[in-house]
């Protein structure tokens, strides 16, 4: 499997809820990387990562909707492009950012790191603080 069809097929189990195929995808020392001026920022750990990750994150918004706007892929890599628009749970307005999702497979073609480059994480970590 390629890591463009590795990808669709995790995201694909994203969106359903599916974290037991999510994990087949996933390296035993995946290490995500969120910005650390986050409130959700560092690094997190292990083949349920992204699992913890996502119900971590969503604690933050209301109403989170994600549009796909682009996959892309090549041998060792995979950028998922992404344009989240949520609302904070401790108020103000609803807005929108740009999302890029590098991540890196290994030799056995697992997920091994994701780099996730928001277009402007102080405003995420702002909104995310009810500013």
């Amino acid at each position: 499997m390629t890591p463009l069809d590795a990808s669709r097929s995790m995201y694909d189990a994203v969106a359903r809820g599916d974290w037991a195929t999510v994990e087949t995808f996933m390296a035993d020392d995946l290490v995500i990387h969120e910005p650390p001026s986050l409130p959700y920022g560092g690094e997190w750990r292990g083949r349920d990562a992204m699992q913890r990750l996502y119900a971590h994150v969503m604690g933050y918004w209301d109403d989170p909707k994600v549009e796909w706007i682009d996959l892309l892929g090549g041998k060792s890599h995979s950028v998922a492009l992404l344009h989240l628009t949520m609302t904070p749970k401790k108020g103000g307005q609803r807005f929108s950012q740009h999302v890029a999702e590098v991540t890196t497979f290994n030799g056995a073609g697992k997920m091994a790191d994701m780099r996730i480059h928001y277009f402007d994480a102080d405003e995420v970590a702002r909104m995310a603080a009810g500013e």
